[in-house]
């Protein structure tokens, strides 16, 4: 995991937590993952760290009491700073995560409301409470935490093949469905695929599809593992409806990719009558959404030609069931 530590270099307690988590004066090389910002009034520094973010890097900001109710007091009082709070407020929106060194600044971060994911780790530099070690300890589990997060968005492109052959594999219970070849990913993309099939209720179907293709895969815990997930997700229940009432559900919300599973299951089961399906969509006003979903599950879950019943539809409404989809978990 690379994280670049971002602070004002003038201020020794800062720039001393910062050498406690192993920051150290350098910022670190390469693309980071995780760019840590230190403090919030620097305007480089922040405007650097929004940079990386839109790049692809996920913040997580440490305030160090900067936005305490008299700092920000003080800073208004001054017409130079009239204005700073607005780049801090969206800083602050778009950090994964703020961590902040006592219950007091986590009271004062919830009632200002940018961000609802507060982590308290308390500050080994100013206090005795806690041993650097410790501290450093404790932050690191935070950017696992962040890394293990809506993982969809760093899954490659080979990963994403081979959670697709996975799910057809799994799906179908039977290998030769999968003609494809499997692609080959590393541990990491491994772990990505794995939280992710369990945020989105697949795991059981991602795990059949392994054994059956004979594919190992790290043993990892998934539902030990914590995450940060969006403000009122629930994980995805299996829904046992045939495909009409499945199609008429997804029509009703946002569709999951459990739910594309059991579909993609319910066309591909032998007793499905194929024009007594497309009258009863036609009747609800549902085939052209169904068709749409049958261009996403070519996608997702690899479903075949011989078992569409309709021919499928990618348009503008398509794209948006895409983008419902891939921002499912997004913070």
């Amino acid at each position: 995991m690379n994280v670049h530590h971002l602070y004002p270099k003038d201020n020794d307690l800062i720039a001393r937590h910062v050498g406690m988590l192993g920051g150290g004066s350098a910022a670190t090389e390469g693309k980071p993952d995780i760019v840590h910002v230190h403090g919030c009034w620097q305007y480089n520094e922040v405007n650097e760290a929004l940079k990386a973010h839109r790049q692809g890097a996920r913040i997580v900001l440490t305030p160090h009491g900067d936005l305490q109710p008299w700092v920000i007091g003080q800073r208004r009082l001054t017409a130079k700073q009239g204005k700073a709070l607005l780049w801090q407020r969206r800083l602050v929106e778009s950090s994964y995560v703020v961590i902040v060194h006592g219950n007091t600044e986590a009271a004062s971060l919830r009632q200002l409301g940018w961000n609802p994911r507060i982590e308290v780790v308390r500050n080994a530099v100013v206090t005795n409470s806690i041993t650097p070690e410790a501290m450093a300890q404790q932050t690191q589990e935070v950017y696992r935490k962040v890394m293990d997060s809506n993982t969809l968005a760093l899954m490659t492109d080979d990963a994403r093949q081979l959670l697709r052959l996975l799910l057809k594999a799994g799906i179908n219970g039977d290998r030769r469905w999968v003609t494809e070849q499997v692609p080959d990913v590393n541990e990491q993309q491994w772990r990505y695929l794995l939280v992710y099939a369990d945020h989105e209720n697949v795991r059981t179907i991602v795990d059949l599809g392994a054994r059956l293709l004979g594919v190992g895969h790290p043993y990892i815990e998934t539902d030990k593992i914590k995450s940060y997930l969006p403000t009122g997700y629930t994980k995805p229940k299996p829904e046992a409806h045939d495909a009409a009432s499945l199609v008429s559900e997804l029509h009703r919300r946002q569709p999951t990719l459990r739910h594309l599973a059991e579909l993609d299951r319910a066309l591909r089961r032998n007793n499905i009558q194929d024009d007594r399906l497309t009258d009863v969509l036609i009747e609800h006003r549902l085939l052209k959404f169904f068709r749409r979903l049958l261009c996403i599950l070519s996608e997702q879950t690899g479903l075949d030609e011989g078992f569409m019943p309709a021919q499928p539809l990618d348009d503008s409404q398509t794209q948006r069931i895409r983008k419902q989809l891939t921002n499912h978990l997004r913070i």
